[in-house]
């Protein structure tokens, strides 16, 4: 089985900078632990002044938090494909003006992890602040063996804000025609978001 980085990108998107008022702290979001019970209910997100000529909607919407921003539409889909390890955190997105552009959307919070990364053969470093996490990868080595056969899409025990997803979730996904999301071939990946 093959598995992908998973990256949110997207031309013109209106972009996303802050979680909701009153959301956890922003390294929570980065943990693979629930978040519902501290999320504010009825939160809202609206595209930066920082990009004010961008406005497109996409299924994964960009944000600076680099977190799963997700349409009604592929949760939905998400849902459908019976990916477990799924929080949803429901959020309105509005526009620059204020008007509601995205009523259904949700951030994705992927409980829990992997044990996906090759520490041995892998090539990285380590980051200064969380100890026990990769700060910068220049070489990706996964071990297959290690992953749970029902991971679909997940993060990485020792590199928690790297997001795989499974080629037959990705395939799944391209049908779909979902939008707004690139990736790259994990085993050996660099690194480098083009």
């Amino acid at each position: 089985m093959k598995y992908f980085v998973f990256k949110v990108m997207a031309e013109e998107a209106g972009f996303i900078d802050t979680y909701p008022h009153g959301s956890p702290a922003d390294w929570k979001f980065e943990k693979g632990i629930s978040l519902a019970n501290d999320f504010p209910k009825g939160g809202e997100v609206s595209f930066s002044d920082n990009y004010p000529d961008d406005r497109n909607l996409y299924d994964f919407q960009p944000n600076l938090m680099s977190d799963l921003l997700i349409s009604g539409r592929a949760r939905q889909f998400i849902e459908s494909l019976g990916i477990t390890n799924a929080e949803w955190l429901p959020v309105v997105v509005k526009d620059h003006e204020g008007a509601v552009v995205g009523p259904d959307y949700a951030f994705l919070n992927l409980l829990g992890a992997e044990d996906a990364i090759d520490m041995a053969r892998s090539v990285y470093e380590m980051n200064h602040i969380s100890k026990d996490q990769i700060g910068l990868i220049e070489q990706l080595t996964l071990s297959p063996d290690r992953i749970s056969p029902h991971a679909k899409m997940f993060r990485c025990r020792t590199y928690r804000r790297l997001i795989l997803v499974r080629e037959d979730t990705l395939a799944a996904f391209q049908r779909e025609g979902l939008t707004g999301f690139r990736t790259y071939d994990a085993e050996g990946w660099d690194g480098v978001e083009l």
